[in-house]
This record gives C-alpha cells, structure tokens and sequence, in this order.
C-alpha cells in the first residue's frame, strides 16, 4: 500500500512538473516576443518622430532639443547619417559609441551588441521629406533591463517551481493516504476474515465513487460469500441429519439378517427394506443435490419457455393419481394471454409438480386441486389452490425450509423428506419469481406464483 501510494505521488509530481516546465517555457517566450515587439513599435515610432522633428538646410542637419530629450528619456538613442553615410547628427549615448556593424537594411531591424557588450535592438529608416531622400537614420534601443526582467522572471519560476511541486508532493501524499484509507481498511478486513467468522463488514460511509464501489462490493462479496459458507454448512448439517436415519434402519436390517440363519423368504423380506432405504437415500442426496446446483449456479441456460404449455403436462401427470383418490384436478388458463417467459421448463415442471402432488397428498376424496394462471401487465401469475386439510398458522412460515415437515408424526416413508416444497422456491427464485403460500385449517391451501 506504500508503494502505491508513493507510486500514486510520484506520478502525479512528474505530470505536474512537465506541466509547469511547459507553462513556464511558454510564458519566458510570450514575455520575450512581447518585449521584442515593444521594443520595435518604440523604435518605429522614434524612427517616425525623429524623421519629423530634424531640420535639413543645406549640408546641416538639426534637432530640437525637446524632440532629443524626449527620445533619451524613452532610452533611445539615434544617429544621423547624411547620403554619404557620414554622422551628421547623434542623440543620446549615440555620442559615445559607434555605428553598429552590421547595419539593418532600412525599414527593418536587428539585435546587436555595443562596444561594452550591452545588447540592443537596431532600426534603420530614411531621413526623408516626401519622396526625397535626405539621409539615414539609425535608431537603437538597450535590451539590458528587458533581458534583466527576463532574467528574473525565469529565477522566479526556477524558485517556484521545485516550491509547488514539494508543496504537492506533500499534498499527494496528503491525499492518497486519505483516498487510499478505505484500501487500507479492506485489506486489514481481509486479513481478519476466516471460513469460521465472515460477519465482518466495513460499513464505511463513501461517495458513489471508484473506492466507494469497491468498499460497496467487498462487502457484498462477504454477504454472498457468508451466505454461502452459512447454505453449505446448514446443508451438511441437513443431509447428515436426513442420512442418519436411513443408514442407522440399513445398518439394523443388516445386522438383523447376520445374527442367526433365517428362511429365504426371511431374508428377501429383510432386501426389499433395505433396497427401499437405499432408495431414499438416493432419492434424499438427489434432492439435495438439485437444491444446491440451483442454489450455486441457477438455470443453466434461459430459453423461452410457453408456461401454459409447461401447466398443461403438469396437469397431464398428475391425473391419474388425482383419479385414484378421486380428486378432481382443474386447468384454467384464460385465452388470448402470451405466457412466454424466459427459464428452463424441465426445472419449471419439476417445480409444479411438486405443488400439484402436495395438493393431491393433502386432498382427500371428492376434493379438488386447481391450477388457475393469470397475467396482469408484465406480470404472470399462477395460482395452485387445493380443498385440502389445509397448514396450522404456526407452521406457515416454515413449509419452504429443507427437511421441514408440518406432520411431524407422518412415516417417513410416505410423508417425504421436506424438500419439495424448498425446491419449488429455489426454483421460482431462479427464475426471478416469487412464491407465497396461504391457508385454512380444514379449508385448503393456495399457493401463489408469480413471474416477471
């Protein structure tokens, strides 16, 4: 997490340095160009001024002394020249220096130095009167107090800048610790958390940002992977429970048919028993192991499935039982309704067979069981209604749980194992659906499915 951070710090000094540096450079060649073009709108307009002001009689040439004061006071200084190239006239420090070499052409201009290495900017421009040429005049400005601004300017941002890029490596460092605190306490979460103890969680109250997710989802994970942990261990639990009875009445029949020599007859007896608990036993993990693959994985793969057609086998089944016990089993499917849904209709009649075989175990004779559907906007629904004995209200809210059996005092051999019922909710949960169920002693049960 160090590293990370230092990591995080050291990227975003060296963004911000290139960025300055690049302000920087671009702000030391936006105040040269600007000096250099003030420099030459000064020159041009002494150049104007001067052309102006200067008296021409003759071979003399003369220049007011305002006009040349004015011109020293803006730190110019000038030389006139006559056709013949010969210093008729000087303003300023002009007197003590000679004419620069190389000359500009007139009309333009060009950096030079002075004899004692002073830089300045040089502009060349006819002395004229009208279109008459009169002679030359050579102007020059110092650069010594502009390059010294420059100068200090770029001291400046050399001080400055080393200044802010430590101010912000700190105010990183600030920052990332800050920003990388929910990281942090994730990964000492992480470090806490055991197959024996996931309630852990860190409940840290965060902007709808990066880390606020990632905090968000951690703690998810932990809910589904506590849940998980808690579906596997109530399932071992279950099947060890659920496995024992069977496996302690096998192991008895088994030792039954060793203590002492018994007719064939006997012993067939003692077989069929015991093939029938073998055959719970493979009925109870088959179960079981449906539950968890649903429960782990859901539908294996989604198809549109018509679910009247699905409610039309389910009936199809389940009449001859229902005409053994002489209970009268109802379709009612209203017409003109899509009942495509999306699911797998393998899993989705297994889930209601299972309710119709629980109504008709619960129905007695001239009883009726009715599997009524419905839709009402995007909704599908499916009602399974029985005229049954009916559940206790204290057992209600417990008829979905694995291995839960209303009729405690029931043989097992003929009362289930109290999984049908959960895995028709594990089933229609998978399916995005849910199921409800409500009842009345010596009345019936309803159960009601609803899909979206």
């Amino acid at each position: 997490m160090k590293s990370l951070r230092v990591q995080l710090v050291l990227w975003s000094v060296g963004l911000e340095a290139i960025l300055l540096i690049a302000f920087g450079v671009a702000l030391v060649l936006i105040l040269r160009t600007v000096q250099q073009q003030n420099s030459d709108e000064s020159l041009r307009l002494a150049g104007g001024q001067l052309n102006a002001s200067v008296e021409v009689q003759g071979n003399s040439f003369h220049i007011p002394a305002e006009d040349a004061a004015t011109l020293q006071a803006e730190g110019i200084f000038a030389w006139i020249l006559a056709p013949n190239d010969q210093v008729v006239g000087i303003v300023g420090i002009a007197a003590a220096n000679p004419l620069p070499s190389p000359r500009p052409a007139n009309g333009t201009l060009l950096n030079s130095r002075l004899p004692n290495g002073d830089p300045v900017r040089v502009y060349t421009t006819p002395l004229q009167e009208d279109t008459t040429i009169l002679g030359t005049l050579v102007l020059g400005l110092p650069l010594r107090e502009a390059q010294r601004l420059q100068q200090r300017f770029l001291y400046g941002l050399l001080f400055l800048i080393p200044l802010v890029l430590l101010l912000s490596a700190f105010g990183g460092l600030f920052l990332a610790n800050r920003a990388l605190a929910p990281v942090t306490e994730i990964t000492r979460l992480a470090q806490q958390v055991s197959a024996e103890d996931l309630s852990g969680r860190l409940n840290l109250a965060l902007p709808d940002d990066v880390i606020g997710r990632l905090a968000h989802t951690f703690d998810a994970m932990l809910a589904r992977l506590e849940d998980a942990f808690r579906r596997e261990q109530q399932l071992t639990a279950d099947v060890s429970h659920e496995l024992r009875t069977p496996l302690s009445l096998l192991k008895t029949q088994l030792s039954l048919a060793r203590s002492r020599p018994r007719e064939a007859s006997a012993l067939l007896a003692m077989m069929e028993e015991m093939e029938g608990d073998v055959d719970r036993l493979t009925r109870i993990v088959e179960q079981t192991l449906l539950l968890a693959q649903i429960e782990q994985m859901g539908i294996p793969a989604a198809v549109p499935v018509q679910l009247d057609e699905v409610l039309r086998g389910v009936v199809e089944r389940g009449e001859k039982s229902a005409a053994d016990k002489d209970i009268r089993l109802v379709l009612d499917l209203p017409e003109g309704i899509d009942w495509q849904i999306q699911g797998d209709s393998s899993l989705l009649a297994q889930a209601f067979d299972n309710l119709v075989q629980n109504a008709l175990t619960h129905t007695t004779a001239q009883g009726s069981v009715t599997l009524r559907g419905w839709r009402i906007w995007d909704e599908l629904g499916v009602l399974v209604e029985d005229t049954g004995s009916g559940i206790p209200a204290d057992h209600l809210p417990h008829i979905f749980e694995r291995y839960y059996r209303v009729d405690s005092a029931r043989a097992r051999s003929s009362g289930g194992f109290g999984l049908g019922l959960a895995i028709v909710q594990t089933i229609v949960r998978a399916h995005g659906g849910t199921i409800r169920a409500e009842s009345r002693l010596g009345a019936g049960s309803a159960f009601t499915v609803t899909f979206p």
